[in-house]
């Protein structure tokens, strides 16, 4: 009887683990910011944030510096500012006083796998002249990165844990029903 309890006890701790590391994997990404940097001598530079809202789609702010009286447009394209795609892949708000902000059906996952850009044109009649762009990329890990065996016990990625937590769960429900079936 005692067995029983404490495994079942076992169980429960271990399934509530594997629900919180799973919850947590379902927690919004921390941005990225990136820098957009002045393009043609036109004095505008500034950051976009990108934010992955955890349903397809990212939040995209932009602010950038010395904004023209123009509204001008803006976009994500693919390639870096160096080898830019011209057709757009995600249009953006065109800018007001330097400042825009889009919501866009893509996940962050999906910019940050592959080269993409943010560019600002100097106006709507002069698409052609670039402004500003930034590069979005993967951010690097700050921390130093961690040595050792490299397996899933030295992840910090919450689905790691939660995986181990349910192998921990699944084999303590087997013996469990294994112990319960000699007792019979």
């Amino acid at each position: 009887m005692k067995l029983r309890r404490i495994t079942a006890l076992l169980a429960l701790a271990l399934g509530l683990l594997t629900f919180m590391a799973l919850a947590g994997s379902a927690a919004a990404a921390d941005p990225v910011t990136i820098q957009v940097k002045v393009q043609n001598n036109s004095g505008q530079a500034g950051t976009a944030t990108l934010t992955d809202m955890n349903n397809g789609t990212t939040k995209v702010t932009v602010d950038t510096t010395n904004p023209t009286a123009a509204a001008q447009p803006i976009h994500i394209h693919e390639g870096t500012c160096a080898n830019l795609n011209p057709q757009v892949r995600f249009p953006l708000t065109t800018t007001a006083n330097g400042k825009s902000e889009t919501m866009v059906n893509v996940p962050l996952a999906t910019l940050l796998a592959s080269p993409h850009s943010i560019n600002v044109h100097k106006s709507a009649q002069e698409a052609a002249v670039y402004v500003s762009c930034g590069e979005i990329v993967a951010q690097q890990p700050t921390a130093a990165p961690r040595t050792g065996g490299g397996g899933m016990a030295n992840s910090t990625n919450p689905l790691a844990w939660g995986a181990i937590a349910a192998l921990l769960t699944v084999t303590v429900l087997g013996a469990t029903y294994t112990l319960r079936r000699r007792a019979i």
